[in-house]
């Protein structure tokens, strides 16, 4: 069990008892059980990324290919789960991963290449990137991306990679 969900039992467990005391103090136990049932589930229901379009396959292809970077990468967080209870204002937090995305010059056409972590390019840097394309009208872009595994920045020798 990863920790993430073991804290978020921790959580759920610890904020239900507080409600069943609460409520039992106030005489209100049958609500209180129902409203610490709700926080519970609430908890321990998995979030995923429902309103995001999937990701189709154009090919599943594996490529590496060289490239000029037209622009700095842009390092963003990613959510992927919430824990917090919304109670006029929503007091909790949100968890996710971080994601890099910038753009090659690769065979007299610009490429979208988007990395699962950090990924710290800079414009005109000479990089090497292997990963799979996939197609990018499922999710906005016009043509196609790279999902890259590794990129290798041959100007500062910087190798990015998922696996160690």
């Amino acid at each position: 069990m990863d920790t993430n969900y073991r804290d978020r039992i921790i959580a759920g467990v610890l904020i239900g008892l507080v409600i069943l005391l609460y409520c039992n103090y106030i005489g209100q136990l049958l609500s209180g059980v129902l409203l610490a049932l709700l926080v519970i589930i609430i908890l321990l229901v998995p979030v995923r990324d429902m309103g995001v379009p999937k990701v189709s396959k154009a090919a599943p292809v594996q490529e590496e290919f060289e490239g000029k970077v037209l622009a700095d990468s842009r390092i963003y967080e990613k959510a992927n789960s919430f824990i917090g209870i919304p109670i006029g204002i929503v007091l909790g937090k949100i968890f996710g991963r971080y994601e890099s995305v910038f753009t090659i010059r690769a065979q007299k056409s610009s490429v979208i290449v988007v990395y699962p972590g950090i990924c710290a390019v800079s414009m005109d840097d000479n990089v090497r990137v292997f990963g799979t394309w996939y197609e990018g009208k499922n999710v906005g872009i016009k043509g196609s991306f790279v999902r890259a595994e590794r990129v290798i920045d041959e100007s500062s020798d910087l190798v990015f990679s998922l696996k160690s």
